[in-house]
């Protein structure tokens, strides 16, 4: 009897020291939904599969798979609809790039490009060498104080790179701006405008040159959009080089996904309930069948306001921003002259003020047929005005979509955390919206969910941590 005692009290203390391990060493399997497989989604999974390796991760999508990333064919040829160019500072979206095998096209710049009034260029670049002479000419030194003020914040916001390294994790937005330069926060309380003109930025500048970003990549005028917004926009143009998925990007949170190991779920989340531990999540499986399943972790990857999820033990409802529309117009068809007498430029920006149809158009390149266009707009465009814009139309394709927050001055911020174990990816989309800040958000939220599954809440201090400014090379091995 004993012997049997001391059998069983050894079998229990091995039952228990195998339970200590398992949780210590990561071997326990925890089950994470994430809701989205557009890049945030695509790149949380990624980043997930690498710091806990044995978890189970699906991964829902009811719509398109890539989310907003999306390619669109014409005259025989696909381009991105959205999310078209990636800065050289983006250190994650060229990460991703690497590890996903998809190659990199540097963009070289020599394109010709205008800025349009609604009557005539203000500004006409053919390209050449004598292009950075005209631009001085045209708007004067005050674009080098613009560059510098740029500079600063892609150095201030270089630096989450490191933090997120140290696996550094933030539960708000604000509290990521405040940690990585207390200024970022500051400039999301006040407009673009307001921010450039107490720098000295002249209003010619602001007017041409800056208005023709946002109109081009927001559809907003520098009045109505907060700073930080603005200067994330404007970057790309003012500072460092511009690249591209080969191919497309919209190709890229389709590989970053497969990469990741995580199981593609193409149905739609209906319902997430908090239960006592983990979630409850129900969707839509074939034939209208409501599936359920429960998850130690959920991760919403879609702007609140679009993915129509009901939320129970959750109130979710401050956080359904209002999304705004775009139009993204493919022509594939001969220009008329936008200004009479005047060759058509491949790139064509509105400035302030004006009578115009469009915020942007741009050349995409040769087809079968003449060349292919792509005009943003805030609404379709009827029939006439297209017949007016073009002296000849072989096809047409319109994507129009909810591309990014409507935004204001000033700007409410979303937190990452909803909930202990439920996460907001696009939160981070209200400091500004592009391919690498969704990266950014996603990593956050998977360090966030990391910590909370694991227990390890014991981060280091930040303090005067990376102070260093991060290069492609430091996070090459990261992943």
């Amino acid at each position: 009897n004993e012997y049997k005692s001391y059998l069983s009290m050894t079998g229990l203390w091995y039952v228990l020291l195998w339970h200590v391990v398992s949780h210590v060493m990561g071997a326990e399997e925890p089950k994470i939904a994430i809701v989205g497989s557009g890049i945030g989604g695509s790149s949380a999974a990624y980043f997930l599969s690498s710091l806990l390796p044995k978890a189970q991760i699906k991964v829902f999508e009811g719509g398109q798979q890539g989310g907003r990333l999306r390619g669109m064919n014409i005259g025989g040829k696909t381009y991105d609809s959205g999310g078209s160019v990636i800065h050289s500072a983006n250190l994650y979206a060229r990460l991703l790039t690497d590890k996903t095998g998809l190659e990199v096209e540097n963009l070289s710049g020599d394109s010709s490009f205008a800025l349009y009034d609604g009557k005539d260029y203000t500004l006409n670049l053919s390209g050449g060498v004598f292009d950075k002479l005209k631009i001085l000419g045209h708007f004067g030194f005050g674009l080098k104080t613009l560059a510098e003020e740029t500079e600063k914040l892609i150095n201030s916001l270089n630096r989450v790179y490191c933090l997120q390294k140290h696996k550094v994790a933030f539960r708000t937005v604000e509290e990521l701006l405040r940690t990585l330069d207390p200024n970022l926060f500051e400039l999301t309380k006040h407009s673009l405008s307001q921010v450039l003109t107490k720098a000295g930025i002249s209003k010619k500048i602001q007017d041409e040159l800056i208005t023709a970003v946002t109109h081009s990549n927001y559809i907003k005028e520098i009045t109505d959009i907060p700073a930080l917004v603005g200067y994330v926009s404007a970057a790309g143009g003012l500072v460092g080089k511009l690249w591209r998925v080969k191919g497309g990007n919209f190709q890229l949170p389709l590989h970053v996904l497969q990469q990741s190991g995580a199981a593609l779920q193409k149905y739609k989340v209906k319902e997430v309930t908090k239960l006592e531990k983990g979630f409850n999540v129900k969707w839509e499986h074939d034939k209208g069948e409501i599936v359920e399943e429960e998850f130690a972790a959920v991760i919403i990857a879609a702007p609140m306001v679009l993915n129509d999820v009901k939320f129970n033990g959750v109130d979710v409802s401050a956080y359904k921003k209002p999304y705004q529309r775009t139009v993204a117009t493919f022509v594939n068809g001969v220009l008329a002259e936008v200004v009479l007498g005047t060759p058509n430029p491949d790139d064509i920006l509105t400035t302030k003020g004006g009578d115009r149809l469009f915020s942007s158009l741009s050349k995409k390149g040769k087809s079968d047929k003449d060349f292919n266009y792509k005009i943003f707009t805030k609404r379709n465009l009827t029939k006439p005005e297209l017949d007016q814009m073009f002296d000849k139309i072989y096809e047409i394709k319109v994507e129009d979509w909810q591309a990014y927050p409507e935004y204001k001055v000033p700007d409410s911020l979303p937190p990452f955390q909803l909930s202990s174990g439920l996460y907001y990816i696009n939160a981070i989309e209200s400091a500004g919206s592009a391919i690498e800040m969704s990266a950014i958000g996603a990593k956050n939220v998977a360090l966030l969910t990391y910590q909370y599954l694991t227990d390890k809440q014991n981060v280091p201090e930040v303090g005067k941590l990376c102070q260093r400014k991060t290069k492609f090379n430091d996070l090459k091995d990261e992943l």
